[in-house]
């Protein structure tokens, strides 16, 4: 079973890769489906389960300020950034109103993770 620090990491993932996509704004209701079919980790997940355990996350990056929530539309409050943490390699997604640290070591020597190429 995943941690809520594993958790927010894949809901933060998923927002990231959404708006990349031209998605900004997701469906609370939907989220924990769509991660069932996206990512191989949750695939043998019911999808009620997962929207159980995502639930607290995504009430605690509301309340962060991190996630925006009108009704059962969920955004980010700005724009997501993908930071690589030069200590540990962790990489972290970021909104404007975050400090500038590691989610996993909480080092400030984080620099762009590199783009596709």
């Amino acid at each position: 079973m995943d941690t809520p620090r594993e958790l927010e990491w894949y809901l933060r993932d998923h927002f990231f890769k959404q708006a990349g996509k031209g998605r900004p704004q997701l469906a609370r209701s939907a989220i924990a489906g769509e991660m069932v079919s996206v990512y191989l980790r949750y695939r043998d997940y019911d999808p009620q389960e997962l929207g159980r355990l995502i639930s607290p996350v995504i009430d605690n990056l509301v309340s962060n300020r991190v996630l925006l929530q009108d009704e059962d539309a969920i955004t980010t409050s700005s724009a997501l950034f993908r930071m690589q943490c030069a200590t540990c390699y962790y990489v972290s997604y970021l909104v404007d109103a975050e400090a500038r640290a590691c989610q996993r070591c909480a080092g400030t020597n984080l620099h762009e993770f590199p783009k596709k190429k």
